[in-house]
């Protein structure tokens, strides 16, 4: 039976876990031309589905996704643009609604510099919240990600990201290595950024292959000298846990050569 738009329900709308997802559902939810206190936006259905809700699926577009980019990109400063993109690689269900809610109250009100700067409103709160998760982690993983040299010459690396930043990090990556062949795979969401060397990179999903019986020998031999190297400058006394795991979190650390086992 259709849903009767005009009445005073609330709206759910129920978009693809992904950011092109979202942005249509951000779409879907002007188009509808009703007041934007009635419409939420959600990934996936609720356990509990809200009482007095018109719940409608919204299938993914990606002209539409690319309309509001494109308003995104013209209406809102740099860093509301990271900040909204960071937060859609959140893994919290709250993502989509807070990106909404943002856009909304970004559109809508005659504002100086960053839609950030207003965090009394709850969905402005929340997106920063999530951005600034995702945004550490990201930080994080520039500096911590292991590169290993393959017998066929290809850098790979693994990571388990807990936001879905795998995209921001070959980006990142093949800025800086624009001339290498190299990989980086999430093992969590299985996935791969697959980087050609002076071509583009792009994602692939794929389960991990074995890669420690294929490295290179010139990689073994570096591997053992980097763990000799960072044992000999440790010093025991001066050995403070506490402080390492503040600024290197433990489960980075099965991912890095001089923590991983031999």
């Amino acid at each position: 039976m259709e849903a009767d738009w005009g009445a005073e329900n609330n709206i759910i709308l129920l978009c693809e876990d992904s950011p092109e997802g979202i942005f249509t559902g951000v779409y879907e939810a002007y188009a509808l031309r009703l007041p934007h206190e009635r419409i939420h936006l959600q990934t996936g259905a609720e356990e509990q589905p809200m009482l007095f809700a018109d719940y409608r699926e919204v299938k993914t577009d990606t002209d539409k996704a690319e309309k509001v980019i494109k308003t995104l990109k013209d209406r809102f400063v740099q860093e509301d643009y990271e900040a909204i993109w960071l937060a859609l690689t959140a893994p919290s269900p709250e993502r989509a609604q807070a990106v909404y809610g943002s856009i909304v109250w970004g559109l809508s009100n005659k504002r100086r510099g960053s839609v950030l700067q207003h965090l009394t409103d709850e969905n402005i709160r929340r997106l920063m919240e999530l951005s600034r998760g995702a945004g550490k982690e990201l930080q994080h993983l520039k500096g911590f990600l292991r590169f290993e040299e393959l017998e066929n010459g290809l850098l790979s690396s693994v990571i388990r990201p807990k936001n879905a930043i795998l995209p921001m990090l070959a980006e990142h990556f093949a800025d800086r290595l624009p001339m290498e062949n190299f990989l980086i795979y999430d093992e969590g969401r299985k996935y791969y950024a697959v980087h050609p060397a002076g071509k583009e990179w792009f994602l692939m999903q794929g389960e991990e292959q074995e890669r420690k019986l294929h490295l290179s020998a010139e990689e073994e031999y570096y591997r053992e000298l980097f763990r000799q190297f960072c044992h000999s400058i440790s010093i025991d006394e001066r050995k403070n846990l506490n402080l390492q795991r503040n600024m290197l979190p433990l489960r980075f650390r099965p991912y890095m050569t001089e923590f991983a086992e031999k």
